[in-house]
């Protein structure tokens, strides 16, 4: 018999088939944006070349606005929570791709690259699937 809370804990995580998906990246992002804040001199390696030009603080505030996108629908009950489930979902694969793609060009040999290019094709997938769900329910 389950409690009460572990209901409700499951049944959070487990809404549907992308809320997983979307905290894993919306805590990641979170913790990019705390790593590019305090460590802004990180952007002058060649690994992350790609998305230097912004600048480490406001690609700081970039990710972080973006997991705050993913989490708040998450997290709400919203009119157009579907919808901004889904874009969410697009700017995150959009970011993971960025990092991603920048690892590659310097030749960062590491399973870092491998993984934020996973998490950046889940993230697409999963973006499809919010999609398509927001647009056979309006």
């Amino acid at each position: 018999m389950l409690t009460p809370l572990v209901r409700r804990t499951r049944g959070f995580l487990f809404a549907d088939p992308v809320r997983l998906i979307e905290l894993f990246s919306a805590l990641n992002l979170l913790s990019w944006a705390q790593l590019l804040a305090r460590q802004p001199e990180l952007l002058l390696r060649d690994s992350y070349s790609g998305f230097s030009h912004l600048g480490a603080l406001n690609w700081a505030a970039l990710v972080a606005l973006i997991a705050g996108a993913q989490l708040v629908p998450v997290l709400l009950r919203l009119r157009h929570g579907q919808t901004m489930r889904f874009l969410a979902m697009c700017c995150a694969a959009g970011v993971w791709l960025v990092i991603a793609l920048s690892f590659m060009s310097a030749g960062v040999s590491t399973t870092a690259t491998a993984n934020y290019q996973l998490l950046s094709l889940i993230c697409m997938a999963s973006g499809v699937y919010l999609g398509w769900n927001s647009s056979r329910n309006s």
